[in-house]
């Protein structure tokens, strides 16, 4: 019998990829991120502690967190055009040194003394527009970086490091609240930024400018320079990747915020601990998918994977209202994990395909298809959960999800990236 071993196929394995934390400037990157989300909860648990503390209500808190989702969103935009034409190191330094100096303000007044819900208004919202900024042009940065083959691993450990910072910063920011003060937590908040503004200052020179438009051939006219809005008009990729975006997030926000605390107090019983236990299951399997994603070397076809993966997280979350408290703790883990995984895969897919002079751009155009919608998403939500409960909500979601993503399977574009 002739020996086989030779032509025997190696077995594909698994393995968490860390490659890109050799890189000085990702690590730089890396940290900058992790710290600036662990300070986002710091933000998040004191706000409105300190809306309490000075007299205001839920309509007062309700009015400044809008303020600051629509700061950031309208920020959003401008921190991709501004990552191409001025370089997205000086965007994120900018957004960093902003968000500071909007903070300490507020810890300044919140330990002095009775700080005025105008006051807290305004540099709540000045604080808004800084993480509008920010956002693009990380994703801009991030392909100067590491080489093309560490990318995904990169994206995902980016991820990753953001849900873990996000499953315990709420936690941390509420003992120091509870022990302290809301303002020594916005104190907390402010040297975040610090951090990370320091990180971001040593990233090696030649990453911090502009990226150069691509120069045009030798020989004939010179083909017009391509626009952000050539792109779109020429790219069947960006223009699926942002109707699946828009179409996948139309009901996720809404099921999240609203859906989910109605399921977990009306329909699983399981009160207030059991709503956050729902919420950690998922931000524990997106933390995994993070975890995951960064293993899933040499995959040939990204977008195939992506838009799989996608097809799992619906029925995933298709089954959160149908099987107990246990088993949507369990859904909603595979729900994570399934969501990190698409999220970082057509990220890299983007990024791989688009000119470096446009990838700000580019990145702010998909958060703003994910995050624009979401006020309409709460609405909505809130009306079939009145009407139908919310079983039916997630059914919702769960279909909205599957058409999304059962449309990019269907174009090439999508499937061969």
């Amino acid at each position: 019998m002739a020996d086989q071993t030779a032509t025997r196929t190696p077995r594909r394995r698994l393995r968490l990829s860390l490659a890109p934390l050799r890189s000085r400037d990702y690590r730089l990157l890396f940290v900058a991120e992790s710290v600036s989300v662990f300070g986002d909860a710091f933000h998040a648990v004191a706000l409105p502690f300190l809306v309490y503390q000075v007299g205001g209500g839920a309509r007062e808190l309700g009015l400044l967190v809008a303020g600051y989702g629509l700061c950031r969103l309208a920020t959003t935009p401008l921190g991709g055009i501004l990552a191409d034409r001025v370089g997205p190191w000086q965007v994120m330094l900018a957004s960093d040194l902003l968000r500071l100096a909007a903070t300490v303000p507020i810890a300044v007044a919140a330990v002095a003394g009775d700080p005025g819900l105008v006051l807290i208004g305004v540099l709540v919202a000045v604080a808004g527009l800084g993480a509008g900024l920010f956002q693009p042009a990380a994703y801009a940065i991030t392909p100067r970086l590491l080489p093309a083959e560490q990318l995904q691993a990169g994206n995902a450990l980016h991820s990753a490091a953001g849900f873990a910072a996000g499953l315990v910063g709420p936690g941390v920011a509420g003992l120091v609240v509870v022990l302290l003060s809301p303002g020594v937590a916005f104190g907390v908040d402010a040297l975040t930024f610090a951090v990370s503004a320091a990180c971001l200052a040593v990233i090696g020179a030649h990453h911090r400018r502009a990226a150069p438009a691509a120069a045009p051939p030798a020989a004939g006219a010179p083909p017009p320079r391509l626009t952000f809005w050539r792109l779109l008009r020429g790219s069947p990729l960006l223009r699926t990747v942002l109707v699946v975006t828009a179409a996948a997030n139309l009901t996720v926000g809404g099921m999240v915020r609203v859906g989910l605390p109605s399921l977990a107090s009306a329909d699983l019983a399981a009160g207030a601990e059991g709503f956050g236990g729902l919420l950690a299951a998922f931000t524990g399997g997106s933390l995994a998918g993070g975890f995951f994603t960064a293993g899933l070397t040499g995959l040939r076809r990204r977008g195939v994977t992506a838009m799989l993966a996608g097809l799992v997280l619906a029925g995933a979350v298709a089954l959160v209202p149908f099987t107990g408290y246990v088993g949507a703790l369990v859904a909603l883990a595979v729900a994570g994990v399934a969501s990190t995984v698409t999220n970082v895969l057509v990220i890299t897919v983007v990024q791989q395909h688009t000119a470096p002079h446009l990838l700000g751009r580019v990145m702010s155009a998909i958060l703003l298809a994910a995050l624009g919608l979401f006020p309409l998403s709460g609405a909505a939500a809130g009306l079939v959960v009145d009407a139908y409960g919310s079983p039916v909500l997630f059914l919702a979601t769960a279909a909205t999800l599957g058409a999304a993503f059962g449309f990019g399977l269907s174009r090439r574009v999508l499937r061969d990236g």
